[in-house]
């Protein structure tokens, strides 16, 4: 019997032991993970945009809509804005909502202002912000035909994630600001 008792006691302890090794294996399984997710978190960032003024002016006969806009990869990998656009959200004269999808112009910035144009597509390296103006011409009819409920900034990045920034009063300088 002492046999029999002996070897029950070692194939317990070879038990035990393997138990341990185990549960050691699935903490560092675990550890591993977690680096690995944090890894990821940092390579695939979210693109944060901040809107910094929303403006409307005239260049020539032209009415336009100017938003200086900051956008922020938190990312450790690039980005790129490879599309950006302004939706502009009406209602007609019945009440019936509508949308007016415009792309952006490059060319002159609204008088007495700092930042330049952000140029389309917009390429943002690791971890780095950059500010400037997005410029729109605006339909000559806007403010006639439609009653504007919010100006949308619609930014499509290469790794396909949708940003917005929304603005629901553009304040207007005036000709002779100019």
């Amino acid at each position: 019997m002492a046999l029999d008792t002996l070897i029950a006691a070692g194939a317990a302890v070879a038990a035990i032991v393997s138990a341990l090794y185990a549960y050691r294996s699935a903490d560092i399984a675990k550890r591993a993970l977690k680096l690995s997710e944090a890894d990821f978190r940092e390579k695939h960032d979210s693109l944060m945009p901040y809107l910094i003024d929303a403006v409307t002016w005239k260049s020539g006969e032209l009415r336009m809509a100017s938003f200086a806009c900051s956008f922020t990869n938190g990312a450790t990998t690039p980005n790129t804005l490879i599309r950006i656009d302004l939706v502009i959200h009406v209602y007609d004269k019945q009440g019936a909502p509508s949308e007016i999808i415009l792309n952006p112009t490059t060319g002159s910035t609204p008088p007495k202002w700092d930042l330049t144009p952000l140029p389309i597509p917009l390429n943002l390296q690791p971890r780095s912000t950059i500010s400037g103006w997005i410029n729109f011409k605006l339909p000559k009819n806007l403010y006639e035909a439609w009653r504007v409920d919010m100006y949308q900034i619609l930014a499509l990045t290469s790794t396909g994630e949708k940003e917005s920034l929304d603005a629901y009063i553009l304040k207007t300088i005036a000709d002779e600001d100019e």
